[in-house]
């Protein structure tokens, strides 16, 4: 079940950092990052198969989570644009912060999850966290 959430993830990663070449393209492929995401909640809902215990619990969390989730992205998109809009004419320092800044965001992402790892854990089985 996780392993579907994984290749979704995975597969959704890669569409964004695809990096294609034509602006409309790449709003494109940031407009299905978004539809995606609002989808997000009937995937995994499917994929844990909640019992209504379980659900009553998870979902406020769960929310909760995807929201603070969602602004971590969108401060990874707002540097992926910066770096497709500014990759023919960036210099050094701006590449360099621009690196920073995505290792900054993927540390937060770490902190996130296991932050609310913990509080699934105590509304799920461990199988389903």
């Amino acid at each position: 079940m996780k392993a579907k959430i994984v290749v979704l993830s995975f597969a959704l990663i890669a569409m964004i950092f695809a990096g294609p070449a034509d602006a409309q393209v790449r709003d494109e492929t940031i407009l299905t990052y978004k539809v995606l995401s609002e989808e997000w909640h009937d995937l995994i809902g499917g994929v844990l198969d909640l019992t209504e215990a379980e659900a009553e619990g998870f979902w406020p969390i769960y929310e909760e989570y995807s929201a603070v989730k969602g602004a971590l992205w969108n401060e990874r998109i707002d540097v992926i644009k910066m770096f497709l809009t500014g990759y023919d004419t960036m210099g050094p320092e701006v590449a360099r912060g621009l690196l920073g800044a995505s290792f900054e965001i993927d540390s937060k992402m770490v902190a996130l999850e296991r932050a609310y790892a913990d509080r699934f854990d105590d509304v799920l089985p461990p199988a389903k966290v």
